[in-house]
Formats: C-alpha cells, structure tokens, sequence
C-alpha cells in the first residue's frame, strides 16, 4: 500500500512538472514555484511533527484513503479534461473559455507529496537546525521542479506530444488509484486478498505506453503526409 500511495506521489511531481513545460507566461511560473516555496517553509512546523509511525497510520486508515483517493480520481478526470483543451486549442479548434482557468490549476495532490517528501527529509537528515533545512528545501524544490521542466523542454520540444505524455500520466494515476481501492476494500477480485500480483499492472502499464508510441509514430507520419 505504502509503495502504491509513493508512486501516486512521483507521478503527482511527473504531472506537476509537464503541466509547468506548458506554460507560456513566465509571470505563472513565478507565482506557482514561488508558492511552492513559501508553502514548503511554512509547513516545517508540521513537518517536524510527523513521523513514520505517524504515516504508517494515516496509510492504515480507509477513511482518510478513501477521501484521497476521491480527490486523485477529481484530479486526474480534471486533468484528462485539461489535455483535450489544450489539443483541440492547439489545432485551431473552438474550445470554451471557461477550460482557459485550468492553467493555473497545478493539481491538488502535489499538495500532500510535497509535505510526505519534506516530511521525510526532515525525518532523514539529523544534526542540521530545522529552520535553515527547511530555507534548503524551500529553495531546493521549486529549483529541481524548475531543472526538470527545462530538461522536459528541451528533450521534448514537441508540445502535442508532452501533451499527450502528460495524458497517459493521468491515465495511470486513475489505474493505480482503483488498484487501492481494490486493495483497502478487499473488493471480490482474487489479487486483492492477501498481496497484490504487481505483473499484471506492470504489462498493463507497459501496453498503455507502447500504445501511446504507436499513436505518437502514426500522428507524426500522418503530419508529414499533410506537409507535403
């Protein structure tokens, strides 16, 4: 369960990230990285407080599960919906303008994974006063997410197809989310009693991204068609 709650975290950051590589205005940038900080340097008096047995409890209770699941699931159908805006808006095509409002919605569960991940630096890292480690973290993180979008940037330079990366990013969430569901529930399906056969979401998620190569491959031999 702990494994599964982590990876929904990293893919939060993966989503995180390229929905900061689709912005155009530096000005957003500013605001969202400069909240981050300011957000992460606020909550180390929070932060200090929390342990691992702490953690271990909060994973143990289905109350507080379920309500984050709720909230992943809102986020990723948000976040689908976020990514056909902005393919149709790149192909010219008539969009509402109310979608113009999830540019500035960097996603709530990035909210959490910060927190678990400054949690858990303050948790690993001993002998340094609390107050300058958490000026270091408020620093570090909008740095590494800024470093990381750059990379994105210039090793996907192709905006439909971070688009599309960002989609299946969702996708997955939205899978991961139902397999603890399946597990916190011991819902009638056989792997969800006693450990979980991780093969079977592996060859699922690995289908989804050679699906989405095949899709990427096809879209750009159909764009070569069309510019001759």
């Amino acid at each position: 369960m702990h494994i599964l709650i982590l990876l929904l975290f990293l893919l939060s950051f993966a989503s995180f990230v390229f929905q900061m590589s689709l912005l155009k205005r530096k000005w957003m940038h500013i605001i969202i990285y400069g909240a981050v900080g300011i957000g992460l340097y606020d909550a180390y008096p929070f932060a200090i407080e929390q342990s691992y047995t702490k953690f271990q409890e909060l994973i143990s209770n289905k109350e507080i599960i379920s309500n984050f699941l709720v909230v992943q699931i809102v986020e990723c159908i948000l976040g689908v919906l976020f990514c056909i805006y902005l393919i149709r808006q790149y192909f010219g095509e008539k969009v509402l303008k109310v979608f113009n409002s999830f540019h500035f919605f960097p996603g709530m569960i990035i909210i959490p994974a910060i927190f678990y991940f400054e949690s858990f630096c303050f948790l690993s890292i001993s002998g340094m006063n609390f107050q300058k480690l958490a000026i270091i973290l408020a620093i570090a993180f909008p740095v590494l997410f800024f470093t990381f979008e750059r990379m994105i940037q210039i090793g996907i330079p192709e905006y439909d197809l971070r688009l599309e990366l960002k989609f299946i990013l969702h996708i997955l969430q939205l899978l991961i989310a139902v397999v603890i569901s399946i597990k916190i529930y011991a819902l009638p399906v056989q792997t969800s009693v006693g450990t979980i056969d991780y093969l079977p979401m592996i060859s699922l998620v690995l289908l989804l991204v050679v699906m989405g190569l095949i899709g990427m491959w096809r879209y750009k031999n159909r764009l070569k068609k069309l510019a001759k």
